[in-house]
């Protein structure tokens, strides 16, 4: 006796319909530990604000102490850093160090001087922060330079309780001697 076809074969077309249907399902998204700054209270803010600011100055009186590997601790050292440079070159972790070691080699003194702050809290772990500064350094070989606009931009991202820039970006006018 021949058994009826048209079932079983509905039965198939159904269970790969079925999975078929399944697969296009987007994943669920999972709840991460990131607070939006909407949900960031003002008191938050400020903490966030202060810890940041605090950093930065560390971090300033360091370049002005030309201390390059102390420096750089502020950098979160990984492969998804990135770092836009004032000669327009995009770098990692090590281009931005070399960089600035090439750069801190040749001055006997570096002051910085901040004309504008502004930080901006993304989310409870991650901060823009932006500024714009006067530089004045002096050469190893005596010669004075001015760096009369510099502008630049760190995003900070808290990791492992710490904040770390994750990229930086700076832009600058040539220097100008100083007579």
């Amino acid at each position: 006796m021949k058994t009826n076809q048209v079932p079983q074969m509905l039965a198939v077309v159904i269970a790969l319909f079925l999975f078929a249907a399944s697969c296009n399902t987007p994943a669920k998204e999972t709840d991460t530990k990131t607070t939006d700054v909407s949900a960031v209270t003002t008191e938050q803010k400020q903490v966030i604000e202060q810890e940041i600011s605090g950093l930065i100055k560390e971090f300033f009186q360091q370049v002005e102490k030309l201390d390059i590997e102390t420096c750089m601790t502020y950098f979160e050292n990984t492969p998804d850093f990135q770092a836009v440079n004032p000669d327009g070159t995009l770098g990692d972790y090590d281009a931005l160090k070399k960089l600035n070691a090439d750069g801190f080699s040749q001055m006997k003194t570096l002051s910085v001087v901040p004309t504008k702050e502004v930080i901006r809290v993304l989310t409870d772990s991650l901060v823009l922060y932006t500024f714009s500064m006067e530089q004045d350094a002096t050469l190893k070989t005596g010669q004075k330079i001015k760096y009369e606009h510099v502008a630049g931009t760190m995003l900070f991202s808290k990791i492992n309780g710490a904040w770390k820039a994750t990229f930086y970006h700076e832009s600058a006018a040539a220097p100008v001697a100083v007579k």
